[in-house]
């Protein structure tokens, strides 16, 4: 996990799918255009569906604060799944500032004690699992999602000739 003005940022394993992108780089502009956006389309079904499972996923976490993190869920256009949790979007009520005035928190610093915890009691108790992305993660690639992503990436090297 790299943490960005943003908040933290999870990076998953795309080892398989960095071959096809320098074996697309090799073959005609066209070809690569259509490719590139038959797995757009592909990366954004599967995106689509792990984003809406993150959603529905909200009523088991044990912190109360994540039904504001995951209000800013969102499904990034990319050649590969891509769903952006937490961010800069102010989220929760107002409250008053050291430095005057009022202000929300951005997502992004409630997403590691939404998904970890904390000891202080501010979120739920801690948990090295977490307790809402990584186990909704891990029910998203057991459903079968991942696997028609990598089904289409197939499709699209057979009908590109490459395998």
């Amino acid at each position: 996990m790299a943490k960005t003005k943003a908040g933290p940022v999870v990076y998953v394993d795309d080892t398989d799918v960095q071959t096809l992108f320098r074996a697309l780089g090799k073959v005609n502009a066209d070809l690569r255009k259509d490719s590139n956006a038959q797995l757009r389309v592909a990366a954004k079904e599967c995106a689509n569906e792990l984003a809406m499972l993150l959603k529905m996923n909200v009523i088991g976490s044990p912190a109360p604060q994540t039904k504001l993190v995951a209000a800013s869920v969102k499904v990034k256009s990319d050649r590969t799944p891509v769903v952006q949790v937490g961010g800069t979007k102010k989220v929760g009520r107002a409250y008053k500032s050291r430095k005057g005035g009022t202000r929300r928190a951005p997502a992004g610093q409630l997403l590691w004690g939404v998904e970890y915890g904390d000891k202080h009691g501010r979120f739920a108790g801690r948990n090295p699992d977490g307790h809402w992305i990584k186990p909704t993660v891990k029910q998203f690639a057991e459903t079968g999602a991942i696997p028609k992503y990598k089904a289409a990436v197939v499709r699209i090297l057979n009908d590109a000739g490459v395998l």
